[in-house]
C-alpha cells in the first residue's frame, strides 16, 4: 500500500473496460459517489489492485491480454471477499451462472442501464459489509465456544471453586503466574481458562513443554534465530516468544529447564526484550507467562535446583490445582461430561454406567486425576455396544491391582513426595515392571515417569 497517496472517504471503485469511452461513462456517472480509478488494460488495473486495494471491482469479460474470469480468479487469490460486478455482452442464463460460480458477486448487461448498474454496485457494497461483520462476529463466537467448551473446567468442590475465584480476579491482569499440581490435574486447562477469558483472548496462547526438549532446542524454540545462526539454519525463524507477544506464553513443566536457561528466561521475564539466536539487535515482546509444575517450586528453590530470582518473578500468582481425590463429589458431573464429549465424538448414544460401575469409580483412589478419568471413560465409550456402560469395559487396573496397592503404603504418615514414591513402586511391582502400563495407570507420560524414577534412585 502506498502510504503517500491521500485515502479518501469515498468507497474506492475500480473499473477495467478496455474500450475507453465505456470506462469513462461508468465514472462519469459513479464518481460523486465514489473515488472510481478507470484501466484500459486489466494487467495495469492488477498491479494498482495488489499494491493499493479497492472497495469495489468492475471488470469487462471480453478484454486483450486478461479475460474477465482471468481477473476475477487473480482478485479471488489476494481477497475471497472483495465484491466483484462483471459487465458482460451476453445476458442469456447459462452465461450469468457461469460469472458466478467463477466467484462474481453479481453482473450487468451491456449495454448497461446506468440506474442498475448503481443498484447493483450498492448491493454489493452492503453484501460485502454484513459479510465482514459476520467473519468478526464468527471471530467472536469461536472465542466464546473457546472458554465456553473447550478451556472450561468443571467441578463445583471447594477447593476448585477457590480455583475459579483467582481466575476471575486476574484474568485481565497481565501478572505472571504459577500453576503447581499432580500430573494430569488439569493445569493446562486453567492456563487457558486464565487467557482465554482475558481481553487478551483473540492474542495467541502458546504452549510448550519444557520438559520434552534439549537446551538448545529450547533456546531456539523460545527465541528464535537468524540465517546462518548454526547449521542447518537456512532462513530466519520467530521464535514463540515473539509469536506470542500480546498473548500468553505458557510453560508446562517449568522446573525441567537447565540452570542456563532459567538465566536467560529470567532476563526475559525482567526486560520483556529478547535476541534471537546469532541476532544482535533486542527485540521488544509483550507476553504474560503462565507456568506450570507437577513439584513443588518452593521447595526446588530451597534445595537450590531452581532460581529464587527467577521464582519470584514468575510467581505473582500461584494457584493450586487440586487432585481428583480430594474432590470425588465433582465425580459425577465430569463423568456424565466426558461421556457426553466421547459419545459425540464416537457418534455412541450412552445415558451413562451402571451402578456397580459408579461404585467402583467412586471409590477408585485416581493416581492419574482427571487425565485418567478421561482416558477411561474415552476407552468405555469406544468398546460400548449399548446405552449404559458396564463393569467390564472399565480397565481392571482401576479395581485390581490398584485397589488393594494404598494399604499399608501410608500406615506411618509419610509426607506427600514419600507417598507417591511409595505408590510409584508398588504400580510398578504390580504391573511387572512394566513401565508404559504403569505410566498409563499413573496417567502421566513415561518420560515423567522416567524421570521420578531416576530421581529417587539419585
Amino acid at each position: 500500500m502506498n502510504s503517500n497517496v491521500k485515502p479518501s472517504s469515498k468507497e474506492r471503485l475500480i473499473i477495467i473496460d478496455d474500450e475507453p469511452k465505456a470506462g469513462r461513462l461508468m465514472a462519469r456517472y459513479l464518481e460523486d459517489t465514489y473515488d472510481c480509478r478507470i484501466f484500459e488494460d486489466p494487467v495495469e488495473a492488477m498491479v494498482h489492485f495488489s499494491s493499493e486495494g479497492a472497495d469495489l471491482v468492475i471488470t469487462d469479460m471480453q478484454m486483450p491480454h486478461l479475460t474477465g474470469a482471468q481477473v476475477l480468479a487473480q482478485i479471488r487469490e489476494m481477497d475471497k471477499q472483495i465484491p466483484v460486478i462483471v459487465i458482460t455482452a451476453y445476458s442469456n442464463v447459462d452465461n450469468a451462472i457461469e460469472v458466478l460460480r467463477l466467484g462474481a458477486t453479481d453482473f450487468v448487461k451491456k449495454p448497461f442501464d446506468i440506474e442498475e448498474l448503481k443498484i447493483t454496485i450498492g448491493r454489493a457494497l452492503n453484501v460485502s459489509v454484513l459479510k465482514a461483520e459476520n467473519t468478526r462476529l464468527k471471530e467472536r463466537l469461536k472465542v466464546k465456544q473457546a472458554q465456553d467448551d473447550r478451556y472450561r473446567l468443571f467441578g463445583t468442590a471447594g477447593n476448585m471453586q477457590k480455583v475459579y475465584d483467582i481466575i476471575n480476579k486476574i484474568a485481565d491482569i497481565r501478572c505472571n503466574v504459577i500453576i503447581e499440581g499432580e500430573s494430569g490435574t488439569g493445569k493446562e486447562l486453567v492456563a487457558r481458562a486464565i487467557h482465554f477469558q482475558s481481553q487478551s483472548a483473540e492474542k495467541p496462547f502458546i504452549v510448550i513443554d519444557c520438559g520434552a526438549l534439549t537446551d538448545s532446542l529450547l533456546q531456539s524454540e523460545l527465541f528464535g534465530y537468524e540465517k546462518g545462526a548454526f547449521t542447518g539454519a537456512n532462513k530466519q525463524k520467530k521464535g514463540l516468544l515473539e509469536t506470542a507477544s500480546g498473548g500468553t506464553l505458557f510453560l508446562d513443566e517449568i522446573c525441567n529447564i537447565s540452570d542456563n536457561m532459567q538465566t536467560k528466561l529470567l532476563r526475559v521475564v525482567q526486560e520483556q526484550q529478547i535476541i534471537r539466536v546469532g541476532g544482535l539487535e533486542p527485540i521488544d515482546i509483550d507476553v504474560r507467562f503462565v507456568v506450570a509444575t507437577n513439584q513443588p517450586m518452593d521447595k526446588m528453590v530451597q534445595e537450590n535446583k531452581f532460581r529464587h530470582d527467577l521464582y519470584h518473578r514468575l510467581n505473582v500468582i500461584n494457584i493450586q490445582v487440586p487432585p481428583l481425590r480430594t474432590r470425588l463429589e465433582d465425580l459425577p458431573l465430569l463423568t456424565n461430561v466426558m461421556i457426553k464429549r466421547f459419545a459425540e465424538k464416537y457418534k455412541r448414544t450412552i445415558k451413562g454406567f451402571d451402578q456397580a460401575s459408579v461404585q467402583l469409580l467412586t471409590t477408585y483412589l485416581w493416581p492419574g486425576n482427571v487425565r485418567e478419568l478421561s482416558n477411561i471413560i474415552e476407552r468405555a465409550v469406544a468398546l460400548s455396544d449399548g446405552e449404559i456402560l458396564h463393569l467390564e469395559e472399565i480397565p481392571t487396573s482401576v479395581a485390581s491391582p490398584v485397589q488393594d496397592i494404598g494399604i499399608h503404603i501410608d500406615a506411618d504418615q509419610p509426607t506427600l513426595a514419600e507417598l507417591e514414591k511409595r505408590y510409584i513402586f508398588k504400580l510398578l511391582e504390580a504391573n511387572n515392571n512394566n513401565r508404559e502400563k504403569t505410566a498409563t495407570i499413573l496417567g502421566v507420560n513415561k518420560s515423567t515417569l522416567w524421570r521420578k524414577l531416576k530421581e529417587y534412585s539419585a
